[in-house]
């Protein structure tokens, strides 16, 4: 999670995925081999398929989050030739936007990265962004930090390098840990977050997901 260094004093990097399933049959093929190359390099799943809300944008019907030591890493693995043939696979079953994106290892607005409560998993925001008027984007900026403080959230991606590796993408990831989706959910919804989204919608463009942390029960996702 963001906040934690990747190696040598560099962020961590991720694989930020929203997937369409073309052929879920073969897709399993994929999933499998996506699994298992995972598990053999360490590259943890944040989120991996899970229960899902779409708030704002375009949608897709699967939503990924990989944890690479950092984002050179992550670029690095994307065109390795072993996983070329898992990418290949995919392509051929699934739609696929796929990024790398920075970790951030700036200030939070929580003193501490949320824990999961009583078993149920993290609660996340995976937002794709495009900014078109950045003067106003940073007064959205500025305005959430109270009610990001007030739920606990932190910043896991916020803005920094990113990579298009497959289909589309916009300029600017950002992806949010809460304790919950629940938490996660009242944090969009509160007055204070609705007021910087009013801000929001004036300076940008955005893809938003809420959506359930990977607890490794999921059983058809990437």
């Amino acid at each position: 999670m963001s906040g934690k260094k990747g190696g040598e004093g560099m962020a961590k990097g991720y694989w930020f995925l929203n997937l369409d399933v073309v052929n879920p049959v073969d897709f399993i093929t994929y999933r499998d081999a996506n699994l298992d190359y995972a598990q053999r390099h360490h590259t943890p799943f944040l989120v991996r398929g899970g229960d899902f809300e779409q708030m704002e944008g375009i949608k897709r019907h699967r939503n990924v989050l990989v944890e690479f030591p950092s984002f050179e890493a992550a670029v690095a693995a994307h065109s390795s030739p072993e996983y070329a043939p898992i990418a290949k696979l995919r392509g051929s079953t699934a739609i696929c936007d796929l990024a790398a994106v920075e970790g951030f290892d700036g200030p939070q607005p929580s003193p501490a990265p949320p824990k999961p409560v009583a078993g149920r998993p993290l609660g996340y925001w995976m937002v794709r962004i495009d900014v078109s008027d950045p003067e106003r984007y940073k007064d959205y900026a500025a305005a959430v930090a109270e009610p990001f403080a007030a739920y606990g959230a932190w910043f896991v991606v916020r803005g920094g390098r990113n990579a298009l590796l497959e289909g589309k993408g916009r300029q600017r990831y950002v992806v949010l840990a809460f304790t919950d989706v629940e938490t996660a959910r009242a944090c969009y919804f509160s007055l204070g977050y609705q007021r910087a989204l009013a801000i929001r919608k004036e300076a940008a463009e955005a893809d938003f997901v809420i959506i359930s942390g990977f607890t490794g029960r999921e059983t058809f996702s990437a």
